[in-house]
């Protein structure tokens, strides 16, 4: 019997346009207010840090820090159940905000502050999963 399929969001609003262009170049897509500079995830209508509403849609480097992680050994999703145990982290970007992914390494290695790269998987055209990566990928002519 095959195992049950794993649910994808549909995402609306923001996050649509995030997703959208996330799947599309590969790149996770993060908010930056052309006001004050500042990054924000998950999107909102105006910059968390100046209230301005010049907000718009940016691509990351897809790389971070580890900031946190947890593996869970049990699961009452049973799209999950094959999958367990699974290691979720919470990454640090480059670029400020913090993002949560899936890691598919072993979790004894991942180290607080370590340096990771994101890759986004489409899971549909406006949907992006996102693996954690034990090294960041750099892009031809990117540097840490």
């Amino acid at each position: 019997m095959a195992a049950p399929s794993k649910y994808v969001p549909r995402p609306t609003g923001l996050e649509l346009e995030l997703n959208t262009l996330t799947v599309q170049t590969g790149r996770l897509h993060i908010q930056r207010c052309t006001a004050c500079g500042h990054h924000q995830q998950p999107p909102r209508r105006r910059c968390a840090s100046c209230s301005g509403d010049q907000v718009g849609l940016v691509p990351t480097t897809n790389t971070g820090e580890v900031y946190s992680w947890v593996t869970s050994h049990f699961t009452v999703d049973s799209g999950w159940v094959d999958d367990v145990p699974y290691t979720t982290v919470v990454v640090q970007l480059t670029e400020g905000p913090r993002i949560v992914g899936a890691y598919n390494g072993d979790p004894e290695l991942l180290r607080i502050g370590q340096k990771v790269g994101i890759r986004p998987e489409p899971r549909s055209d406006d949907f992006a999963f996102l693996w954690v990566l034990s090294r960041p990928r750099h892009r031809k002519g990117q540097r840490d």
